[in-house]
């Protein structure tokens, strides 16, 4: 380890890496243990010699717009629905295990006890992963492969979501804002968060709470927007029903609202129209499969 960091430094006060190869050499040959390196290695060069549109997300794309690095053993990768089963036709060819554990969002390609995570939609069931993932992607190397990144926009909205006891992402979100606010397409972020913009507001609110004297992340014309939306909403007439959008951030957390208080589950709601739907009836009866979680058989029958 000490003969690769002094190989590095040297590397670096020469100049010969390229920001790229300089995170290739962190992600690939330093950072990651081997065996998932290798791993990751093969599932990426196989997507990409099979033409497959995908993105990397998770800890790697937070690295890429941000610089921040946790140690993680996790591989997301995001793939729009219908290249689903392609993709894992290409992951299985290269020798990996094809499970599906969710039928509206998530499958595994897996080698021994090692795998990757591939995400087509989300859990909470509000929406599939469209084609702007991809769209607005930037290039990047993982591995010592070439891959697309998930943009900073889509990487912020989809943590908005995020706010289990064990893990929320609220740091991630005003890192990014910090880093690369001055630069993310805000209307697409508003557009894409729609009705679920207080969760955006609430975030930009923290994001002012951790960085007192920064303003530049995000554009005034942003806060007006949500600001006003929330003067609207005080002022709303409520309806006295018993509904809790809870547990569309935290699934656990708000159990004790549905199943005690006897609360509307709004996730129930949208998790079951995100199952009605065909292609993800199609995704789950796909004969792709080497295996199928228990749920995903009880969907099926």
């Amino acid at each position: 380890m000490g003969e690769v960091s002094r190989t590095l430094a040297q590397a670096r006060k020469l100049g010969t890496l390229s920001r790229e190869e300089e995170r290739s050499v962190t992600h690939g040959d330093f950072w990651v243990p081997e065996a998932e390196r290798e791993l990751y290695k093969v599932a990426l060069s196989a997507l990409n010699a099979a033409g497959i549109g995908y993105v990397v997300a998770g800890a790697y794309a937070i690295y890429e717009h941000t610089g921040i690095y946790r140690e993680t053993k996790d591989l997301d990768i995001f793939v729009d629905p219908t290249n689903l089963v392609s993709a894992m036709r290409a992951l299985k060819d290269a020798g990996m295990v094809a499970r599906l554990e969710q039928p509206h969002w998530l499958a595994k390609a897996m080698q021994g006890e090692l795998f990757i995570d591939i995400i087509f939609g989300m859990g909470n069931g509000l929406a599939m992963i469209d084609d702007d993932w991809y769209r607005y992607s930037r290039p990047a190397i993982l591995a010592a492969t070439p891959v697309r990144v998930a943009p900073a926009e889509e990487l912020l909205w989809h943590r908005l979501f995020i706010s289990e006891r064990h893990r929320q992402d609220m740091a991630d979100i005003v890192h990014l804002i910090v880093c690369v606010g001055a630069r993310m397409d805000w209307r697409r972020i508003i557009a894409k968060t729609g009705g679920h913009w207080p969760l955006l507001l609430a975030q930009i609110q923290m994001y002012d709470y951790v960085y007192p004297e920064h303003r530049d992340g995000v554009p005034r014309w942003v806060r007006e927007e949500l600001l006003s939306r929330a003067r609207n909403e005080m002022d709303r007439d409520r309806s006295g029903e018993q509904v809790t959008r809870g547990p569309l951030i935290s699934r656990f957390s708000f159990l004790i609202d549905v199943n005690e208080w006897k609360m509307k589950d709004l996730r129930e709601e949208m998790v079951t129209r995100a199952l009605d739907q065909p292609l993800v009836h199609a995704l789950a009866a796909s004969d792709v499969w080497d295996e199928r979680s228990e749920q995903v058989e009880e969907f099926l029958a």
